[in-house]
Formats: C-alpha cells, structure tokens, sequence
C-alpha cells in the first residue's frame, strides 16, 4: 500500500467526478468533503455539511456521486444522516469556484427516517440510465427485527432509484 494523503479523517467514499480535472474527493464522515490533486489535498473544503451530520458510528456523510456530464449540470448528490439520525439524501450545487460546493445550494431528494442507529447504507451512485441509486440499510439493530428488507413497504433494506433532473 502506498499513502497518497494524510489530514482525511473518517473516510467514508472517495470519488472522481469524471470531469477531466483529476480530482478526487474524499468523503468523510464528519460531513466535509476534500479535494485530493496533485499530489495534495486542498486546503478549504469543497463542501461542509458537518453542521447538519454528526460523525457517530454508523452515521455521518456516507456517500457521494456525481451524474454523467458534472462538468457541465455542475451538481451532485449526498446521502447523510441528519441530526435526528434519518437519512437525507440531497442535491448541491457547485459555486463559481470549482473547488468549493455551495453548502446553502441543498434540495432534499429524499428523506427517510431511522429507526436505529446502524445499518443506515449510504453508498449513492448514477447509473449510465442518468438515475441515482442509493444502498439503504435496513434500519439498524441485529438481524432486521422489524423485518424491513423483506417488507415491500418500507425503503430501509433496498437498492433505491430515483431520477433526480425533474
């Protein structure tokens, strides 16, 4: 192994936006996302939510993703778990810097509560079909007690898809 940076605590997801600027951002679960180019991690954040999130065993900022053509929609998607502990899945906006998100840009997409403090998921990825695909937990405790992976009913335990440009 090979350490490529240092200062990232609590790694959660680390994601390229395929924009052709080589950067990578590293997720942590603390709520701020860093940029990794060149060799060196950018001093300010590209965006801070640590304010809505906090960093408590499975929770946190857990995933990021960018849609197809970012360079040009210059928006992508989060999944966090607020200050209640529910899942947020949100969109944001970049501002006129390119290196820093605009942190007050967010539309929630999705909310869905939690009904303990683990198993929350939070992997969020786009599809070539341009939807959002978001990992959810089953909700939390051992071994699914209140059965919602098998419970059509319920969002917790699925692959979800939602389409996001409308």
């Amino acid at each position: 192994m090979t350490k490529i940076a240092s200062g990232i605590g609590g790694p959660t997801d680390i994601q390229n936006a395929n924009d052709g600027s080589g950067r990578l951002f590293f997720v942590q679960q603390n709520g701020i996302v860093r940029i990794f180019r060149n060799g060196a991690v950018n001093a300010p954040a590209f965006l801070d939510i640590s304010g809505k999130t906090h960093a408590d065993g499975e929770r946190g900022l857990l995933g990021l993703a960018f849609p197809p053509g970012f360079a040009q929609k210059q928006r992508f998607c989060v999944d966090y778990t607020d200050l209640n502990g529910d899942t947020i899945i949100a969109q944001y906006r970049v501002s006129s810097n390119p290196d820093v998100a605009d942190a007050a840009s967010e539309t929630v997409l999705l909310k869905i509560a939690q009904p303990f403090a683990n198993h929350n998921g939070g992997q969020v990825r786009f599809g070539p079909d341009g939807y959002l695909y978001i990992g959810m937990g089953d909700g939390g405790s051992g071994g699914d007690p209140m059965g919602n992976g098998q419970n059509r009913g319920v969002l917790l335990g699925k692959l979800l898809r939602i389409y996001v440009e409308s």
